[in-house]
């Protein structure tokens, strides 16, 4: 007799709970489970007691109810009671069901869209030299020049010197540009530098060269890293729900979410400001919309994170002109901290003996989708002390965004780094205002910009003020037009004006011709360029220019093949010619092998695929190489920080080849190298002449278990044949009779795998 699951089962037995239960019987049934209205289309045993009900915990943690927040009961800690002050249970006989009644705080919260970054993997050992060599034939120059970069990594490690040579130079030819040894630290998103390095960009001023030690957050080189602030839109749903996110009215975000709350953790799913709408709709149709202002700026630092770095070493000076113009010791320091989703505050510390910086910078996010940003500097020096301010405020709309920042600073100020020997007026004021439009109708997109920079006079001051103002607009014209017009009013100590056109035209992906106008210069020019659109191909672009009354011819072409890029320039004036040509390319070191292959500016990877030519190697399912004769191939240009999937096509191996994945995953640090190996392991066909500790056959039947679980029978004529065998030691055993075993190893090379697949006489093998 079939019982149905859905009846309740009376059971009408007492249960003993526990000793301080007083001996109260309870009954337990089975029923079906409804919660907040919702069938769950699964049974549920109960146990009810004094008018109270307790289900099976773990029933309901499947259901994201927080089984902690539950009284457990007595004696039986696996049942939650589930009737009480705030939650309600009502058992309906009529369909014999459980409907519960859980308010959202009793769901564990669940959280969507979290950033979770890459773990770059440690580098094999390896290298690599990049060279560039050019030579140039003018009118007023003629010589040679060439840049040579020495890479060697292992691990996080990275080891890096370049120098630079140049026949014209007037000092020094041969000049070191850098020497440096970086240690980078994955988890921390930090890296430490010893030798020549930059301090940081940060508000407070410009990076500046130096040596010595270097470390601090490196948010900027991690592509995908959301460092800046990021807004959680929480919300609350009693059943399974889909959670729809527009912002301006376009839709940007969705998810499916669990019963009680969620937070959606924006990240990089959102980049710019506005009215965020949140459409929640659960599984019986039942909809609601929340509408709620957002702002999201990069200038902002996700709240709780810190970026800062520590700079300690000398200054240096006349970077590509001299090896060794180390001056001034430095020591900086830059801490900036997201204190909230709407706060972010920094401070910057420079030190040189005659010179030191002090500043702090407030990021503040105001109402109406408004940033404003503070910034205060002070020079000291044995001159006193000077004072630089600055305040910027800009506001973001769906579609127009506008800004304007001012600074102020007081006579003689001067940062830490500039060369003494040079003329660094910092401006007294320097303004700066733009407002931008798009979707305009006709126009498209529209932008306008005022700057201006006003010097205090007199001394050895040699700049003057200036003024300029821009308007523009561009927009597509079908699928193949671009069209630009601009013009521009100088206004200062300099007075000019003109225009700018701009004309694009697209005849497909690889081919465009471009036509530009400049009033100013009475400039009118026309190019057609070509782009392969590959790594080996060849670009090129042909020009005409007229300026300044002189007709100008150009040619520009670029042979680029696996082993580096030729490239020619040729420009033809009336009266004079200016022709470049030049060679780039790199040799890669790495898993004792070498490949002569395009400069290296990001990681690669050396793939293998056992030893078999001629296999496609698949970048994120892109064809990007094919295996040489000794089974490897260089990978290039593989983006630091970044996934890729690389592996090859299975379906170009022998059908007997046996190998574990056709793809791994792969995330490098910047320019290093990085082993990628699929082992192929060839199989063969083996048969068997298994016998017994005497020397007697087994029965047919009787059957030939190997370690992987497979089952081979033994044939009538005492043999058994197994395929997918691979070279080296094998355990099997043999069940026979009434299920008596008995084992042996098979220890066999590839050279005998061979020899016994040729013979027709099976392997002959005792089983002990």
């Amino acid at each position: 007799m079939a019982i149905n699951k859905k009846i309740i089962v009376m059971v009408n037995f007492f249960l003993v709970v526990s000793a301080h239960a007083g001996d109260l019987p309870s009954e337990k049934f089975i029923a079906n489970l409804w919660i907040n209205n919702l069938n769950q289309n699964v049974d549920a045993t109960l146990i009810k007691r004094d008018a109270n009900y307790y289900i099976e915990c773990a029933l309901l943690t499947e259901r994201n109810v927080d089984a902690k927040l539950l009284s457990h009961l007595d004696g039986a800690n696996d049942f939650c009671l589930v009737s009480n002050d705030q939650l309600k249970a009502d058992f309906d006989e009529e369909s014999q069901a459980i409907k519960l009644t859980i308010p959202s705080q009793f769901f564990l919260t669940s959280r969507y869209g979290l950033y979770e970054f890459d773990r770059p993997e440690k580098a094999n050992l390896g290298g690599f030299i990049n060279y560039e060599v050019q030579y140039n034939n003018s009118e007023f120059l003629t010589g040679y020049n060439g840049l040579v970069d020495l890479g060697i990594f292992k691990d996080y490690w990275f080891f890096k010197n370049s120098m630079l040579y140049n026949s014209e130079a007037m000092n020094e030819k041969t000049v070191r540009i850098g020497t440096s040894l970086d240690f980078d630290f994955p988890d921390k998103l930090t890296k430490l530098t010893l030798g020549d390095a930059t301090t940081v960009s940060n508000p407070f001023f410009n990076s500046l060269r130096f040596a010595g030690i270097n470390w601090g957050t490196n948010y900027l080189e991690r592509p995908g890293f959301v460092y800046w602030n990021t807004p959680q839109l929480q919300g609350t749903a009693r059943l399974p729900s889909t959670v729809e996110l527009y912002m301006n009215g376009v839709k940007i975000y969705n998810q499916k979410v669990s019963p009680g709350d969620y937070v959606l953790q924006t990240g990089s799913q959102i980049n710019y400001t506005g009215n965020a709408q949140i459409v929640v709709e659960d599984v019986l149709g039942n909809r609601s919309v929340r509408t709620l202002p957002i702002l999201i700026n990069n200038k902002l630092l996700r709240k709780g994170l810190s970026e800062y770095n520590i700079a300690l070493g000398k200054l240096r000076y006349n970077y590509y002109t001299s090896s060794n113009d180390y001056r001034d010791f430095l020591a900086n320091l830059y801490y900036r901290r997201g204190l909230s989703e709407t706060t972010s505050l920094g401070t910057n510390i420079s030190y040189t003996q005659d010179l030191q910086n002090t500043g702090i910078t407030w990021t503040q996010g105001l109402p109406y989708f408004v940033v404003l940003d503070a910034l205060v500097i002070n020079a000291h020096s044995n001159d006193g002390s000077r004072f630089l301010y600055g305040l910027s405020l800009s506001k973001e709309f769906s579609r127009m965004s506008l800004g304007i920042s001012s600074k102020y600073a007081e006579d003689n100020f001067r940062y830490v780094g500039d060369d003494p020997l040079q003329d660094n007026a910092v401006p007294k004021f320097e303004n700066f205002a733009y407002v931008t439009f798009s979707e305009v109708p006709f126009l498209q997109n529209i932008n306008m910009s005022y700057a201006e920079q006003k010097y205090y006079q007199g001394g050895s001051n040699p700049f003057n003020d200036d003024k300029i103002f821009n308007i523009g607009f561009n927009r597509q014209i079908g699928n193949n037009i671009s069209f630009g017009l601009g013009y521009f009013e100088r206004f200062g100590a300099i007075k000019d004006s003109g225009g700018i056109l701009n004309i694009t035209y697209n005849f497909d992906t690889r081919n465009k011709v471009y036509l530009n106008y400049a009033s100013e210069n009475n400039n009118a020019s026309v190019q057609y360029v070509h782009d392969s659109g590959r790594q080996v191909g060849l670009d090129y672009a042909i020009g005409a220019n007229r300026r300044q009354d002189e007709n100008i011819a150009s040619l520009n072409v670029v042979a680029k093949t696996r082993a580096g890029d030729l490239s020619i320039q040729h420009y033809q004036y009336e009266h004079a010619t200016d022709s470049t040509i030049g060679y780039s390319g790199a040799i890669a070191f790495l898993d004792g092998q070498v490949n002569f292959t395009k400069s290296i500016n990001n990681a690669f990877a050396l793939v293998k695929v056992g030893n078999y030519s001629d296999i496609d190697v698949l970048s994120a399912l892109n064809h990007v190489e094919k295996t040489n004769k000794k089974g490897y191939a260089f990978v290039h240009d593989i983006v630091p920080y970044i996934k890729y999937d690389i592996g090859f096509d299975e379906n170009q191996l022998p059908i007997e080849e046996k190998y574990e994945v056709s793809s791994k995953p792969l995330t490098t640090l910047n320019q290093r190298g990085y082993v990628v190996d699929f082992p192929i392991q060839h199989t063969f066909i083996l048969t068997l002449h298994p016998q017994d500790i005497n020397g007697a056959n087994f029965k047919p039947g009787s059957e030939l278990h190997l370690a992987n679980g497979d089952v081979y029978p033994i044939t009538s004529d005492a043999s058994v044949t197994v395929y997918g065998m691979t070279a080296g030691t094998h355990t099997m055993s043999v069940l026979y009779g009434d299920n008596a075993t008995c084992s042996f190893d098979v220890n066999i090379t590839e050279k005998e795998a061979k020899e016994a697949e040729a013979s027709s006489q099976p392997l002959r093998v005792v089983c002990k």
